[in-house]
């Protein structure tokens, strides 16, 4: 009975141990209100964390116009299958006129790789010499030159542009689908889809053929009911989320989960690799 009890005792303490060394999880990142804008259509709402670190100008563009109502009433007008959908002032004679004072924006496409907190993906990419994460966001790096960009992931938001790269003003894009990281660099990233991906995928598409996507029938545009910036909303209406944070070892298991297929169904395991599109940082509302 005694050495029942000691064994017990042991166990007990070893566990104990165990508790007490293992670290704390990294509390997830709260994104702050005025990083959080919320585009309602009549399918639902969608939620984008902007991103001011690489995109400050862009960033402040969006806040600057949705405060003003801008794109309320406005339509996703170009929407390609598997592509993009855009939205924004409109094409042809029925564009929507900016307000006075804004003019075009000069290219955000990447920044100094010193001082960013950059997860590496650990896996080889076909379009920059590393890839990796900063705050949630698939990003790509080139030591060499010590500048980092963000990707051209689905669900990704930029800003769309004519041939001059500093054109863009408040035409936007959402990306629907894989494949397009041909983008990357040529075109500024500065928020990423967290919620409601689902109602951007029910937009009306248009024909790629006939005017690059621009579906023709306005009726079959669907408008943006409300485009507005968590922090001009109502606090008691304001909805809080949280990202999983990049670095930390909860992302190092999710991405070693992508990475390494161990399920039984797999008789036949794919290679450990993984594309930052598609390690995804996990984002949660806050009820």
């Amino acid at each position: 009975m005694k050495s029942w009890i000691w064994a017990v005792g042991f166990c007990l303490l070893a566990f104990s141990a165990t508790a007490e060394d293992a670290p704390a999880p990294t509390p997830w990142r709260t994104i702050a209100p005025e990083n959080l804008l919320l585009i309602d259509t009549d399918y639902g709402r969608t939620v984008i964390e902007l991103n001011p670190e690489f995109a400050p100008n862009h960033v402040q563009r969006i806040r600057d116009l949705s405060k003003v109502n801008f794109y309320d009433g406005l339509t996703f007008y170009r929407v390609i299958e598997g592509f993009v959908a855009q939205g924004g002032r409109g094409e042809g004679d029925g564009a929507r006129a900016l307000p006075e004072g804004y003019g075009t924006l000069r290219n955000e496409n990447d920044k100094a790789s010193e001082g960013l907190a950059f997860a590496p993906l650990g896996s080889p990419d076909l379009y920059a010499p590393e890839s990796g994460h900063v705050n949630g966001f698939a990003a790509a790096q080139n030591p060499k030159t010590g500048r980092t960009w963000l990707q051209h992931c689905p669900g990704i938001m930029a800003m769309a542009r004519s041939e001059d790269p500093d054109t863009g003003d408040a035409e936007f894009y959402i990306v629907l689908g894989p494949g397009t990281r041909y983008l990357d660099r040529n075109l500024t990233v500065f928020g990423r889809v967290i919620d409601g991906m689902q109602f951007i995928q029910k937009l009306n598409r248009g024909v790629r053929a006939v005017e690059s996507g621009v579906i023709q029938d306005a009726a079959k545009r669907d408008i943006i009911r409300s485009f507005k910036i968590a922090a001009d909303v109502p606090e008691i209406e304001r909805p809080t989320y949280q990202v999983m944070p990049t670095p930390s070892d909860e992302f190092e298991i999710h991405k070693t989960k992508k990475r390494i297929r161990s399920e039984a169904f797999f008789y036949r395991h794919p290679p450990e690799v993984v594309e930052a599109c598609t390690v995804v940082a996990p984002a949660r509302l806050v009820e």
